[in-house]
């Protein structure tokens, strides 16, 4: 009954979609996993009439799906894309073809669009999916090959652009040293400018109503891909991901033939008279992370972004400023994917680096960041490390609080505030700056607590020197997996003396916090409408949520993503559950225990102000700071 009434308002008005959507997916493969004799075996029961009422519930599932598979508008599916294709092997045979279907139907509808969502699919390494894959892309070509054969020939064509991104993605250079190759660009019988670029502005659907046309839903005026150049960057780090540059036209644009003989030429590096820009990508191959997780967390960002821009809290021009920074993470297979590179941005290590203080003397340590951001820096890590002995192998965790303030902080006073000043020179420029960077690091801070976004080191937060608004990266530490780390991530979010440096003089309060608290009580009115986007996430079958703890059933990983839905659920009515496993694990030998009080905490929904109160004490605590694996730089 559920189900039906969920597609039928799917079926009059698409605009409440992000809401009715996940809860109606949620509940068909609710029901279609359900296996009646294990069932009945759990449950302790031995009725053929539970077994037969079990089936029949599948059974009814499937066909209200397969009922409204034409009738939901595809536009509504398509908001739903990555739930779908994680689910096109499932073990109900009917559900795995009613899934397929569907994909069919937004690929015939959206082909520019869908063909990115479904790019894992055609490169994946598991045969069965591969093999689905290429069945959805035929039927797709056979379904536009009577009415739109530029479609077909451009669905025929993305299994080359597929392989050449993947291919470029698993590339070892000869020579490890090397910061660039020299590749051959693509070349196919369709232009890569008749392809939709894999940016998140190209891809995102316009908010949903009852309307015919495909265009309707994407904006018109996104530039297109001329040319990849031929000369591509190899990015440092020790997996070798490589940034690739695309020449960008007008959405209008249409090829010469003048213009085919220079972007294939000499000229493949260089610009074109009828270039506008460029786009950029990061290319990448993932050995031990998970590229879906990030791209699957970007669209709760998205989800979250439309919550903040229509929520009642707060005052409006807050709203408006409260926002996430998001891109695009398009996966080219299990551990292959190409991400839209965010322009104009860099590490907040790297700006601390760069900052300096004209007030102090030139000779002065505590003038520059070099050596504060140094990681390598020998003397900085051994009085960290002489402050961490204090607590894991004496025991006492007040000495080695006051240990790391005083060799840690106190001789490295924080910078950044130094940033802005010297970087926007104009006062109105920089006090705006300063403030978007306050409002968006107060948005990721709510965010980042709800869902458990741990691993926030300082190269994994950037920073826009435009603009000044914080864009996060790296996904794949969520859902608390931070707290089984090593050296657990005891903080709910980075907020260390520099970050709050930068907000000005009224530090975490003023801005910072009244921003949290209009964040926090954004993501509190609208709990339901989250936790529907989230069960489906954490019960995603294709991924695995907590990677590399002890071996998991499939029992197991359901049981995780229950009490992790419980963890989320009680964050969003108030109550802070971040419970710091060192101090099960170590035992204090300077006399304190933990609070009374504290304890409390855990157990009742604070208000929004109380909970913020008790998010910023716990995110700047000397105490939480000095437990903290060196690599994430608390001093910093």
């Amino acid at each position: 009954m559920a189900m039906q009434h969920f597609a039928l308002a799917l079926k009059l008005d698409p605009k409440h979609v992000y809401q009715a959507l996940p809860r109606l997916l949620s509940l068909w493969f609710d029901f279609a996993s359900i296996d009646p004799t294990n069932q009945i075996i759990e449950e302790g029961m031995s009725s053929s009439g539970f077994a037969k009422l079990l089936n029949k519930n599948k059974n009814d599932a499937n066909k209200c799906m397969a009922s409204n598979l034409k009738v939901i508008p595809a536009s509504a599916f398509y908001t739903a894309m990555p739930q779908l294709v994680s689910r096109v092997t499932h073990v109900d045979k009917d559900t795995a073809y009613v899934v397929q279907g569907i994909l069919k139907r937004v690929l015939v509808k959206f082909p520019q669009q869908a063909m990115w969502p479904l790019a894992w699919l055609k490169g994946s390494k598991k045969a069965e999916r591969l093999q689905i894959g290429e069945e959805i892309f035929k039927e797709a070509q056979k379904n536009l090959s009577k009415n739109h054969k530029n479609m077909q020939k451009l669905l025929q064509e993305a299994s080359r652009l597929f392989k050449f991104l993947k291919d470029l993605a698993v590339y070892s250079p000869p020579n490890s040293n090397s910061n660039t190759i020299s590749v051959k660009p693509w070349k196919g019988s369709v232009e890569l400018s008749e392809f939709v670029p894999p940016v998140q502005a190209a891809l995102s659907i316009s908010p949903l109503s009852k309307r015919d046309s495909p265009k309707d839903f994407f904006p018109r005026n996104i530039p297109r891909m001329r040319a990849f150049s031929s000369r591509i960057a190899v990015m440092a780090s020790k997996a070798k991901p490589k940034r690739i540059k695309a020449f960008a036209v007008p959405g209008s644009f249409k090829h010469t033939k003048k213009i085919r003989e220079l972007s294939s030429g000499v000229s493949a590096s260089s610009p074109l008279s009828c270039d506008v820009g460029e786009m950029h990508f990061l290319i990448k191959q993932e050995a031990k992370g998970d590229l879906r997780k990030d791209a699957r967390v970007q669209d709760l960002n998205n989800v979250i972004n439309r919550q903040m821009a229509s929520s009642s809290s707060g005052s409006s021009s807050r709203r408006r400023r409260l926002h996430l920074r998001t891109f695009a993470v398009t996966c080219l297979s299990e551990d292959t994917g190409i991400l839209e590179w965010v322009p104009k941005t860099d590490s907040l290590r790297n700006l601390v680096s760069r900052s300096y203080n004209p007030q102090t003397s030139s000779f002065s340590p505590r003038r520059r960041g070099v050596r504060l951001a140094n990681f390598g820096d020998p003397t900085l890590r051994n009085n960290y490390d002489r402050c961490q002995n204090t607590y894991f192998k004496d025991g006492n965790l007040s000495r080695a609080t006051i240990l790391f303030e005083e060799l840690c902080l106190k001789p490295y006073p924080p910078l950044l505030y130094w940033w802005f000043v010297q970087k926007f020179h104009d006062p109105h420029a920089w006090y705006e700056a300063r403030n978007r960077f306050t409002l968006s690091a107060a948005a990721w801070s709510a965010v980042g607590h709800v869902i458990g976004l741990g691993d926030r080191h300082s190269e994994n937060i950037l920073v826009d020197t435009n603009s000044g608004d914080c864009v996060h990266v790296d996904f794949d530490c969520i859902f608390d997996k931070g707290l089984n780390l090593p050296k657990p991530e005891v903080v709910p979010f980075r907020l260390t003396v520099n970050m709050v440096d930068a907000f000005g003089p009224t530090g975490t309060d003023g801005v910072y916090s009244s921003g949290l608290q209009t964040a926090m009580r954004t993501l509190r009115d609208n709990r339901d409408t989250l936790l529907s986007v989230l069960e489906p996430f954490l019960k995603d079958p294709v991924i695995d949520w907590k990677r590399y703890r002890s071996q998991q059933k499939s029992s197991s990983s359901t049981m995780q993503a229950k009490r992790s839905i419980k963890v989320i659920d009680e964050r969003l009515r108030g109550i802070y559950n971040l419970r710091n496993p060192n101090l099960k694990k170590y035992r204090r030998t300077d006399g304190l225990s933990t609070d009374q009080d504290d304890e409390l905490t855990h157990l009742i929904p604070l208000s929004v102000e109380g909970q913020v109160n008790k998010m910023i004490a716990e995110a700047i605590s000397s105490e939480n700071l000095v437990q903290l694996y060196v690599g994430w730089m608390p001093w910093v």
